[in-house]
């Protein structure tokens, strides 16, 4: 149904996947026209912006978003762009607004709180990116992003055969690419 706001939402997130920002950015604006007051329709248009390099465009977009629904998905887009900035304080701020916006034991939390240790591990603050991979695998105890975040805490403190056994653990339950060369190079 092309005046349908949910689809329009799902094939522009379908887009963003398949890396076709600009038919991704069609359909967000589509979407919007349509009806500019759910804030969903801004995630796909900003992750579209941000992809294609139309940084201003995006945060202003993701100001919007964030003014309509201060959620999970807005402050976890917003640190991105943050972090996009350089700006690597404000990213951890609204990544742990994120995390706090998010429900105890849900995919979409263990996402936000894995993004949040992997912004601390950039940092160079290696406690507090353990504390959030342990947080994440106390409350999803198979989580493989929280399990390879881990072990990359593990690996940047001399660790290696506790960062072998996680990537390996990790690797059993879902084999990607970014998992298997870092154990590789490890």
């Amino acid at each position: 149904d092309p005046q349908s706001v949910e689809a329009l939402i799902g094939a522009g997130t379908l887009a963003n996947a398949r890396h076709q920002f600009r038919e991704a950015l069609a359909l967000g604006e589509r979407a919007r026209a349509i009806n500019a007051s759910v804030p969903r329709v801004y995630g796909v248009i900003a992750d579209a912006q941000i992809e294609l390099g139309m940084y201003e465009q995006a945060v202003a977009t993701l100001q919007t978003m964030i003014d309509m629904r201060p959620d999970l998905s807005s402050y976890s887009r917003v640190s991105y762009a943050r972090e996009l900035h350089g700006d690597l304080p404000g990213a951890i701020e609204m990544m742990q607004a994120a995390v706090q916006a998010g429900g105890p034991a849900t995919e979409n939390s263990a996402w936000v709180r894995v993004q949040l240790g992997n912004l601390h591990f950039a940092g160079g603050e290696l406690a507090e990116a353990e504390r959030q991979y342990l947080a994440t695998l106390a409350l999803l105890p198979d989580y493989v992003y929280a399990q390879a975040g881990l072990a990359r805490v593990r690996a940047a403190q001399g660790d290696t055969a506790a960062a072998e056994k996680l990537y390996g653990q990790a690797i059993a339950r879902m084999p990607l690419p970014e998992f298997v060369i870092a154990l590789g190079e490890l």
